[in-house]
């Protein structure tokens, strides 16, 4: 089976990392289970409580989702003590686990495991002070011994040193923002865009005032070491004023309705002349629906005595009178 290569749709099982059923909170994680011939996770170890506190183990079909944000099962609390079991046959890797370089002294623990969800099989591992002071992922083709409580990989020195540090999420967003910040032109788009970073992946969303400035983000942005993967989820004023007019245009209720669509940051002002109060809450329905739409302002003048709608309208709003084509508008500055 062909195995997913992008690194945001990755599972990762983070020692420590919180467990949710589908009805509420469950301890959290403490092991994984893999087995021994094919690499492939088959259980998760999950403890509740502290000290004395008993290790359940479930299977990886319980599993709906997991990230350094927690564990989703798909089970209820319910079913932990039907689904459970006391034990597995299985090799079992913990945040004590040691993982080593052959042939050298370099060695760490083991804190996080990704795997494929097409097929459960390991894709990487994340470790502990293998080099000093830092984080390093292992892609599971160096990994030549995957036994109790052990892992080695075999890599050369000059390959350990040149492997890029695998950083803290928080660290990684602090540093794109300042990267971001450091572009000046950015500086008006701030307030439309959300970072987030979640496993080293970047996920950009929200809005921005054109899809070329969407671009100099993820340039910008990769420009931080460490980063595995940019998701850049952006939507431009430009593309969302262009595909919103579309909308309007084809849905039947507004397609004979002319109307100006000027977004800015994903607030959409709506602007023209219509008939009634009808067609004008049906454009601003259909405006605050739209993916990508913040909020709405309606600014469509209403004229039931009018015998024509207008061909254009004014950007800023207030009048029904068509527009010299020179001083026309169409969207955000």
């Amino acid at each position: 089976m062909e195995q997913t290569k992008v690194i945001s749709e990755m599972q990762k099982f983070r020692f420590g990392s919180k467990i949710f059923c589908a009805d509420g909170e469950y301890g959290v994680l403490t092991q994984v289970g893999f087995d021994a011939a094919t690499q492939r996770l088959t259980h998760i170890g999950v403890k509740a409580g502290h000290l004395f506190a008993k290790t359940v183990y479930l299977p990886y079909e319980s599993v709906e989702d997991a990230s350094s944000e927690g564990v989703r099962l798909r089970i209820a609390l319910a079913d932990l003590p039907v689904v459970g079991k006391a034990e597995v046959a299985a090799i079992l890797l913990d945040s004590k686990s040691s993982v080593e370089v052959e042939g050298t002294s370099s060695h760490g623990t083991a804190m996080l495991v990704a795997i494929h969800p097409s097929d459960a099989q390991l894709a990487y591992l994340v470790a502990h002070a293998v080099r000093a002071g830092k984080d390093s992922m292992f892609s599971a083709d160096v990994i030549k011994t995957f036994a109790m409580g052990r892992v080695v990989v075999v890599l050369t020195n000059e390959a350990l040193q040149k492997l890029p540090a695998y950083r803290s999420d928080s660290e990684l967003r602090q540093e794109v923002e300042q990267a971001l910040f450091d572009l000046t032109l950015l500086h008006v788009d701030f307030p439309g865009m959300i970072v987030r970073v979640l496993d080293s992946v970047l996920y950009l969303d929200g809005n921005i005032s054109s899809s070329l400035r969407g671009d100099l983000v993820v340039d910008q942005a990769w420009g931080v070491e460490g980063l595995l993967e940019v998701k850049n989820q952006l939507v431009g004023d430009d593309r969302l004023a262009a595909d919103l007019a579309m909308a309007l245009g084809h849905d039947p209720r507004t397609q004979d309705v002319p109307v100006g669509v000027y977004p800015r940051l994903g607030v959409v002002r709506l602007s023209g002349a219509v008939h009634n109060e009808a067609q004008k809450a049906t454009i601003g329905e259909i405006a605050r629906k739209f993916p990508g739409v913040r909020s709405v302002v309606n600014d469509v003048i209403i004229d039931a005595k009018t015998d024509m709608l207008r061909v254009m309208s004014a950007p800023e709003g207030g009048e029904a009178s068509d527009k010299v084509p020179g001083s026309y508008v169409r969207h955000t500055k």
